[in-house]
């Protein structure tokens, strides 16, 4: 950060115009549930890799910030930013990137409270007391991402490899990004009896497979789950 006394000085002096600051909490989030692979899809995995893996994924906006902008009295890490609401038009977008780096700011500032973008394509710091607190020059897009959501519910299919004629299948459920351990459960299959494997609603045709890896095609997915393909 660039510490100059007399550069914090004027800047303090320069926002202290400004009044306090608006945002308009709140954004759109598109919410939908995924299925990989997708039916019918021949897929080849390696022992401890999903077969099988749905869950819940969301949609909303993003600044991404593509360098690290060190400026008189804030720096902005590089980093995805989710935003948090809007003001007269303008996004505005949390001060803690999705990897968990923070804005900082000197002493002298005001604590940040978002980032958005101003007309002049700059990226800009918002605090409780001012909307404008500091801009600065930096690489930056904004756009609509689609993330798995590990805060939600989530279910798996797991590969464990094969002894002879069986292979070792673990289903796995997730809630909060914790596995739920009353629902962790490993299943041994006979392929010398039937080379389908069933399991709370998902059905799959393995093709192929050894204690290595598994080659297979997804018939269902598991039951009552609307799906997208990412």
């Amino acid at each position: 950060m660039k510490k100059t006394l007399v550069s914090l000085l004027a800047l303090s002096s320069a926002v202290l115009v400004t009044g306090c600051s608006t945002i308009n909490y709140g954004t759109d989030v598109k919410v939908d549930y995924f299925s990989e692979p997708a039916i019918d899809d021949v897929v080849s995995v390696y022992v401890g890799d999903y077969m099988l893996n749905q869950g819940q994924a969301t949609t909303m906006e993003y600044l991404t910030v593509a360098n690290n902008i060190d400026g008189i009295g804030y720096d902005v890490p590089r980093g995805s930013y989710a935003r948090v609401g809007e003001y007269q038009g303008n996004s505005y977008f949390s001060p803690i990137s999705t990897n968990g780096a923070r804005v900082s700011f000197s002493p002298l500032m005001d604590p940040p409270i978002a980032i958005h973008i101003n007309n002049e394509k700059k990226v800009c710091i918002t605090t409780p007391t001012y909307q404008v607190a500091s801009c600065y020059d930096g690489k930056f897009k904004v756009e609509n991402r689609t993330v798995t959501d590990s805060q939600s519910f989530q279910q798996t299919l797991i590969y464990n490899g094969s002894v002879g004629k069986k292979i070792n299948i673990s289903y796995r459920e997730f809630s909060n990004g914790t596995a739920r351990g009353a629902f962790t459960n490993d299943v041994e299959y006979d392929m010398s009896k039937s080379n389908l494997i069933n399991y709370k609603g998902a059905k799959i045709e393995v093709i192929d497979y050894d204690n290595t890896s598994i080659k297979f095609k997804v018939m269902k997915h598991f039951k009552n789950n609307t799906t997208i393909n990412l």
